[in-house]
């Protein structure tokens, strides 16, 4: 009882984060540094063999694979309305298909989020714990004589990350148009669109559909880029932070051949952001949906609904009951993913750009040029506009006021005794309002990306620089 309290309690709560990067000896004499700048992997493979499994299902989930089918199956879909377009079934085929998808994507989602994130502070702290061994050995290597040649600037050769094969370059284009804040715009003008023809179709049944269908195969479309985004974009950051981290075990290595050095490494630690009551509470919903008890609930819910088929006798409200479920959920779970983007990269910008700035201290002690280089910004107006919407969709009293609006519709439906007209009504606005997170998402997505590639390039050239000036010493 008391380890099931203790796990309830630890749902939601950010532990804090503490590691102590390997020490390495110093190199043997006649080996050069840079044949040992290769590629070095920090290990962060969970230690319970259902979360591996689950881990691997949530990686092919973002495979190229799972993105060519959806496409081929959302073709397949369009087609078919040619014949069947008036057809009912085939509206709300799209819709129920939609919203099955919508609650397995979004526990995968959480969870690669909550993956990535803790990779990237778990790098931080390796970066960290070093970095501390560094300062040390470069005020040790500041007392000794300073050779002539050191007094010129060093040349670093430029910085360049591997690039991403054509695929990804195609998808990444994809991704960024559909993050693009002219692509939100262009989505709300085709909601008021619909809206204005409501009163010429008698607000009709079909009517609701018309929206509904769209949005629907836009959510799936949108969640699959999401996911394959996601997934190629941290086998990338991966690699990106090898480089760094085996040019970090460079410059130790050379520290302790110069200076002698050989205390461990320090461990570094990265406490948890303190939260109010209500991001707690956002934060427990997260984890509830990105653990195995949360596919598990997840699993239990569909094979409720499958198995009160027959007695509903698969009727049209048997079809929209899933619908109306899962959109809601839907809803709400968009809010928090958003949520969960934002803070997961406040907290990672604020790490590295605290070790960009530190950088630059580190290279001052040896007479390095503490540099005018800024940390990695985006100033473009229209990504100050994404980060602004941004902000406001993932605010915790922007997931509260989705809370209150699910509770709307629920009163609304039951008022209605929860007529097909009342379940289209839990199913429309919020399919509406989660295919704009969607958006929001890949736009927090896409910018977080491109502000971690930056940041990785300012720190490895760092590296590459103190590498240079510590090898100076040794000439």
């Amino acid at each position: 009882m008391r380890r099931f309290i203790h796990f309830v309690n630890s749902i939601g709560a950010r532990p804090s984060i503490s590691e102590g990067a390997p020490s390495y000896s110093a190199v043997d004499k006649d080996r050069s540094h840079e044949s040992t700048v290769t590629l070095l992997k920090i290990d962060t493979t969970k230690p319970k063999r259902l979360d591996r499994w689950l881990d691997k299902v949530v990686a092919f989930s973002g495979s190229n694979f799972v993105l060519f089918l959806t496409i081929i199956v959302l073709l397949a879909w369009a087609f078919l309305g040619i014949e069947f377009a008036s057809n009912t079934g085939w509206q709300v085929g799209i819709s129920d298909a939609q919203a099955i998808i919508n609650m397995v994507f979004d526990s995968f989602l959480v969870r690669q989020q909550l993956n990535a994130h803790t990779q990237a502070m778990v790098v931080a702290c390796h970066l960290d714990s070093r970095a501390t061994s560094h300062k040390r050995m470069l005020q040790n290597l500041a007392r000794m004589e300073k050779p002539a040649q050191s007094q010129s600037r060093i040349a670093v050769p430029a910085v360049e990350f591997p690039q991403e094969d054509l695929l990804g370059r195609i998808c990444n284009a994809v991704s960024a148009s559909m993050g693009h804040v002219l692509t939100v715009i262009g989505y709300w003008i085709c909601i008021g669109v619909w809206l204005a023809f409501g009163h010429h179709l008698g607000w009709s049944d079909s009517w609701f559909f018309f929206i509904n269908s769209a949005t629907s195969a836009l959510m799936i479309f949108m969640l699959a880029v999401l996911a394959n985004n996601r997934e190629r974009h941290e086998k990338y950051l991966q690699e990106c932070t090898n480089l760094v981290m085996a040019a970090d075990t460079s410059l130790e290595r050379l520290l302790r051949e110069v200076t002698g050095d050989t205390l461990e490494n320090e461990v570094a630690t990265i406490s948890a952001p303190e939260v109010g009551k209500v991001q707690r509470a956002i934060d427990f919903y997260a984890d509830l949906v990105g653990t195995l008890l949360g596919i598990c609930l997840l699993t239990v819910v569909l094979v409720a609904w499958i198995v009160i088929g027959p007695i509903m006798l698969f009727d049209a409200n048997w079809w929209l009951l899933i619908g109306t479920y899962a959109g809601l959920i839907g809803m709400n779970d968009g809010f928090v993913l958003r949520n969960l983007c934002n803070i997961c990269n406040r907290q990672e910008d604020t790490q590295y750009d605290r070790r960009i700035l530190e950088d630059k201290g580190l290279a001052a002690i040896i007479g390095g040029d503490s540099g005018d280089e800024e940390t990695a910004q985006t100033t473009c107006l229209d990504v100050r506009f994404s980060i602004a919407m941004g902000n406001f969709c993932s605010h915790e009293y922007t997931v509260v006021a989705g809370v209150v609006v699910i509770i709307a519709l629920i009163l609304t439906a039951s008022l209605m005794h929860w007529s097909e007209l009342g379940q289209i009504i839990c199913n429309v606005p919020p399919s509406i309002i989660e295919s704009f997170f969607t958006l929001i998402l890949i736009t927090g997505h896409n910018i977080g990306d491109e502000q971690r590639r930056a940041n990785l390039q300012i720190i490895y050239r760092s590296r590459l620089e103190l590498i240079s000036r510590v090898e100076s010493w040794r000439a």
